[in-house]
């Protein structure tokens, strides 16, 4: 488990980091100033060396809140990089520790994510009734959310690019989906075009379908939020009505912010 660290007082500009499986979410905080939103790519599996940079470009900031995914290594030196530089401005949100007004639908409520946990707060202080949120990156999350904050629980499955990965991994196809991911088109006249069809349709399926079935079993969502980095290239895909929110996730760690201040 991640330490805890706070400060008493009011900061003055504040860093959220929402750290992804493929990229580094950022948002920097000044009193009087319009948020600033931003987003870096993972390079050549450099996480910790990305993330870095972004802490010693706003290395004003006087506190820093923040949510992982990334696996225990690397949290584990980014907190010792931020005792070593930041102590007591930092603190990581943990399911395990507190939930800020969630009651989480899981089992083992400290087994979920802690963005999907940032996203259900951001929902829970943005919206009245049900909230539905879908995810959608590396993985696709979806989670219902009633009112009250009662978290229903979700659904997991690979996105758009974790697919096409899973494809080319388990065939002899040798193509470079980085330097052209291809393009949609219905029918396909390439196999790089027919493999990106095919997962970004599965995704908007799936997505489509998961919604549908949640609504159907308890009671219709007055609010599908749909963030990530794929959000754009599905919603022409979807059924759904839907909210875009790019940095959802980032709203949730302002809410903490806020409340760890208080």
């Amino acid at each position: 488990m991640l330490a805890q660290c706070s400060r008493t007082g009011t900061s003055y500009m504040k860093l959220l980091l929402d750290l992804g499986n493929s990229r580094c979410k950022y948002a920097v905080l000044e009193p009087g100033v319009p948020d600033e939103y931003g987003a870096l790519a993972y390079h050549n599996g450099r996480r910790l060396e990305v993330i870095v940079s972004v802490l010693e470009k706003y290395a004003a900031a006087d506190r820093v809140v923040l949510c992982s995914v990334l696996d225990s290594q690397v949290n584990d030196q980014l907190q010792q990089w931020l005792a070593a530089n930041k102590p007591g401005e930092f603190y990581f949100l943990d399911t395990s520790v507190r939930c800020f007004g969630i009651s989480i639908g899981y089992q083992d409520p400290g087994s979920l994510g802690a963005d999907r946990l940032a996203a259900l707060i951001a929902a829970h202080d943005q919206f009245q009734g049900s909230t539905c949120i879908v995810d959608c990156g590396t993985a696709v999350t979806v989670d219902a959310l009633d009112q009250g904050g009662v978290h229903r629980g979700g659904t997991i499955f690979p996105g758009v690019r974790s697919m096409q990965v899973a494809l080319l991994a388990d065939t002899d196809m040798d193509m470079d989906m980085d330097q052209d991911a291809g393009r949609l088109a219905m029918p396909a006249n390439s196999t790089r075009d027919a493999i990106y069809t095919g997962c970004l349709s599965a995704v908007a399926g799936g997505i489509d379908r998961i919604v549908q079935t949640m609504q159907e079993q308890k009671h219709p969502f007055d609010q599908v939020i749909l963030t990530g980095g794929d959000a754009g290239l599905l919603i022409p895909l979807l059924s759904q009505e839907i909210l875009h929110k790019p940095y959802w996730v980032l709203g949730g760690l302002k809410c903490v912010c806020r409340r760890i201040e208080e």
